[in-house]
């Protein structure tokens, strides 16, 4: 049987560029004291991503009640709750949608496989297989918070800062 090209559900199990940049982003406001806003163009300038784009991308994390925003000459971004509370399993799922590497291994976006690819779901080897994959992915970003990344990160830098004293 040949399947038409259209049908073809192709798999990347890539963070895509937004997910990414949204997870940087919000790591460097984790680092920063509560409550300490961040202005766009610095924080674009710590976490590497052009302004414009990190734009974007704080607008969607803002609708979704991650970041808020504070007016004026002190003004900018910050978190919303505090970075313990905030995994990276939800920015990602802002930015990128489901975990699941196929629909039909979703929980939030379950779609059947075509018949011609899995007659019978619930006894299919692969749709179990990537249920797995689905679940280890989200055991790691769904219990890792940006508060555990900042601890890392405070970590590693103290072990490349090299200290002389005379």
């Amino acid at each position: 049987m040949r399947i038409p090209s259209t049908q073809i559900w192709e798999l990347d199990m890539r963070l895509s560029t937004r997910g990414d940049y949204a997870v940087r982003a919000v790591l460097e406001l984790a680092e920063r004291p509560a409550g300490v806003p961040l202005p766009l163009h610095e924080l674009a300038g710590r976490a590497g991503v052009p302004e414009k784009y990190l734009e974007q991308i704080l607008m969607r994390l803002r609708a979704a009640r991650i970041l808020s925003a504070r007016r004026g000459a002190h003004g900018g971004y910050l978190l919303a709750r505090p970075a313990g509370e905030i995994t990276v399993g939800d920015i990602v799922r802002v930015m990128d949608g489901p975990l699941a590497p196929i629909a039909c291994a979703s929980k939030t976006a379950y779609e059947s496989c075509p018949a011609w690819r899995c007659a019978d779901a619930a006894n299919c080897t692969l749709r179990g297989f990537w249920t797995e994959v689905r679940d280890a992915i989200a055991d790691v970003v769904d219990h890792t918070t940006f508060a555990d990344l900042a601890a890392r990160a405070s970590e590693q830098r103290a072990v490349h800062t090299l200290t002389y004293q005379i």
